[in-house]
């Protein structure tokens, strides 16, 4: 659960108000590892604005290994997501081509 950054301060306050940990926890209703999480978040981080979610970085896969699929997809549409990733220049998991190949538009269909 996200917790806007107005009640992590209101939090932060009573604990440097010197309300113990506990309390505070139980009166805004989260957990006292949780309570734990924002005060190191401020003393390592300098800032309690939530973790940005999603991927941190860039793609492992290149133009080139786009093409690389859909040309594995053109020459056995039956080709499955392990047998993908096991051809690709960078070693992925079966979520990643998945997710890119959702992004190229392209799904994989069972054959009957």
């Amino acid at each position: 659960m996200l917790i806007p950054v107005q009640t992590r301060k209101r939090m932060l306050a009573a604990v440097q108000r010197g309300e113990s940990v506990a309390s505070v926890a139980r009166r805004f209703e989260i957990t006292e590892r949780g309570l734990h999480q924002i005060i190191k978040q401020r003393r390592e981080r300098g800032t309690i604005e939530p973790l940005k979610f999603g991927p941190k970085g860039p793609t492992k896969l290149t133009a080139k290994d786009d093409a690389k699929m859909l040309a594995l997809i053109k020459a056995d549409p039956g080709v499955t997501l392990k047998q993908i990733a096991s051809h690709l220049s960078v070693e992925v998991v079966e979520s990643t081509v998945h997710r890119s190949l959702k992004r190229l538009g392209v799904s994989l269909k069972k054959s009957p």
